[in-house]
């Protein structure tokens, strides 16, 4: 989509804790009634499906996400269970955002202006949809993490879980992987050992589709494996085997039929985040 022209208005920035108080329905009802406009932290995505009207991208993985989301034209910048970790109020405040924070259980008492249309999207939604949608469509091994990411998109079941760490494939999935469900990828919202795997059993014991994945098993993921009775833990790196999407879904598929716990591998050319990097600067998690 073309860079926004539009200046003034208001638009939200949802965090992980508008999720953890059951206030996205409420979050959800605003935006559409008003035509709002809504960016997500990494650590709430599936707030509305990818390509959704109100969906105008994933914030804060990258140096220049404040600039590229132009939040500084917008006359009201609401954050919605927002910490300092998901998009530093500093930064904003220096960027010369007019920002303010509405906790989640007050959002409803908003009166926010109905828009004539929906907020137009952002250069960082389109700029990160130009530079990923090459690498969506590129079939070849070792696997681009953007690709890597969409397929597991794709091959999830409803109501499955992906769960990352703060690391390499962890920032993959949090700029990548299209959402179509709430929660139905993971991600902490600071660098936090062993989440991945703990979030992905946790999971599954409620009797859900996960896939943890991780860049190498740490000390904290392997005390997780050692004390799992079911976990699937898909291990990205550039040493890992050169898979097709067909190969490396069927894998995980396997993984889950068989049940107990497995740990497989796949080959991912990391050295695409340079793309990303020209469009967004440089990412938050990892150099």
């Amino acid at each position: 989509m073309s860079a926004s022209t539009t200046v003034g208005g208001t638009v939200i920035i949802a965090g992980a804790e508008l999720l953890h108080t059951g206030n996205v329905g409420v979050l959800r009802e605003i935006a559409l009634r008003t035509d709002t406009g809504v960016f997500n932290s990494w650590a709430a995505k599936g707030l509305f499906a990818w390509n959704h009207p109100a969906h105008l991208g994933t914030i804060g993985l990258q140096a220049n996400d404040i600039a590229l989301a132009q939040l500084s034209t917008f006359d009201d910048v609401i954050l919605c269970g927002l910490s300092n970790d998901e998009l530093s109020r500093d930064e904003l405040t220096a960027a010369g955002v007019r920002w303010r924070d509405v906790a989640p259980f007050d959002l409803d008492r908003e009166s926010l202006p109905i828009r004539s249309e929906p907020t137009a999207r952002p250069p960082l939604f389109g700029a990160i949809a130009a530079a990923c949608g090459p690498l969506y469509a590129d079939p070849s091994t070792p696997t681009s993490p953007a690709r890597a990411a969409s397929d597991l998109s794709a091959a999830l079941p409803s109501g499955g879980v992906v769960a990352g760490d703060a690391c390499r494939s962890g920032f993959w999935l949090g700029r990548t992987f299209p959402t179509q469900e709430l929660a139905s990828v993971m991600l902490p919202i600071r660098p936090t050992p062993g989440f991945a795997a703990l979030q992905a059993v946790t999971a599954r014991r409620s009797g859900r589709f996960s896939v943890a994945v991780v860049d190498q098993l740490d000390a904290a993921t392997e005390s997780v494996l050692a004390r799992a009775t079911d976990l699937v833990i898909e291990v990205w790196s550039e040493g890992g085997p050169n898979l097709t999407t067909e190969q490396r879904i069927a894998r995980l598929l396997a993984a889950h039929e068989t049940g107990g716990t497995h740990v497989v591998e796949l080959g991912v050319r990391f050295s695409d985040i340079s793309l990303l990097v020209s469009v967004a600067g440089a990412p938050r998690w990892h150099p």
